[in-house]
């Protein structure tokens, strides 16, 4: 049997453990994100604020495939140009704004979300040394900046090293002014190489797989040209989740804590690529020239502030 109700499909910031092996950017009294003695920190903070563009939510009664969730789901919401929700700690979204919507009653074990790719992020943070921005700019204020710099961020060419301060799309100074800076996950990256899958994660709700997808059905390459659009997560409930007619909401969870990866980084007056802090498999020269630190002259640079992952959870009232 179908019902016809106005549920509420509320996305809120979700509070789970960190799944992703970075440490918590630890703080001093006054504080100050520590860095090492370099200037160097690579660490996962929770404050600032994330912009995803909503394409497709769905619960299932049995485990969908990315080739058949749109057929073997029950759909609560499709916008294949998505839409913009923008996600800081405490918020909470009414992605249908209270419209109708059907689903067929029973018992529902799995769900899936599918967003855009490009992920949008801003925050600014405070550490305990002076750092220099991509823009130009030092303090020990630092945030996200597209103003004097390229704006995005990129594994691959972080992967490969920075040849232009401008290339950090990041600002430091005494007044902070955080923009939008964006990230594309046209594939997941790791030690490994390229992947369009990664299974096995965790939220409160239960386990789930990510993808990468080319289109809304269809895994993306995991070699160059990377082709990624989509962002796929089908997670299968610890609970079921029943609807019934008293059905009131359904609840997306987006976590936000842990999920702001922060680094700074330089490199050595005296002998190029020697930092053993940076792990990234470009080789050589691997942070702008003006990225100097040695002894008691020049700055570290605050390389990123990127999101560490594509994280939900799904519970209903």
């Amino acid at each position: 049997m179908k019902i016809q109700s106005a549920i509420f499909v509320l996305l809120f910031s979700l509070w789970a453990p960190n799944v992703y092996g970075y440490d918590a950017c630890a703080v001093n009294g006054d504080g100050e994100i520590i860095t090492d003695s370099s200037g160097f920190v690579d660490c996962v903070a929770d404050t600032g604020e994330q912009i995803l563009q909503i394409q497709y939510l769905a619960i299932c009664q049995n485990l969908p495939t990315v080739s058949n969730y749109q057929e073997n789901c029950e759909e609560i919401f499709d916008q294949p140009a998505g839409k913009a929700i923008t996600l800081s700690q405490g918020s909470v979204f009414d992605l249908l704004a209270g419209l109708p919507i059907t689903l067929s009653e029973g018992v529902y074990t799995h769900a899936v979300v599918r967003i855009d790719s490009l992920i949008k992020m801003k925050g600014d943070y405070l550490f305990d040394k002076p750092l220099l921005g991509g823009a130009g700019g030092t303090g020990k204020r630092c945030w996200s900046a597209t103003t004097g710099t390229v704006g995005t961020y990129s594994d691959s060419q972080a992967y490969a090293g920075y040849s232009s301060l401008n290339q950090l799309a990041t600002q430091c100074g005494a007044v902070p002014n955080p923009e939008f800076t964006s990230q594309d996950y046209n594939a997941f990256s790791g030690n490994g190489g390229y992947a369009n899958s990664i299974t096995g994660r965790s939220s409160p709700t239960g386990p789930y797989d990510m993808y990468t997808l080319a289109t809304p059905n269809t895994l993306s390459s995991t070699s160059a040209p990377l082709n990624g659009e989509h962002l796929l997560g089908i997670q299968t409930f610890n609970s079921p989740i029943v609807i019934t007619a008293n059905l009131k909401s359904i609840n997306f969870g987006f976590k936000l804590t842990g999920m702001f990866h922060l680094q700074s980084n330089w490199q050595s007056l005296s002998v190029a690529g020697d930092n053993a802090g940076r792990v990234t498999g470009g080789g050589g020269n691997q942070m702008p020239a003006q990225c100097i630190k040695d002894q008691t002259q020049g700055n570290a640079c605050f390389k990123y502030v990127i999101p560490t992952g594509f994280e939900f959870s799904v519970s209903s009232e």
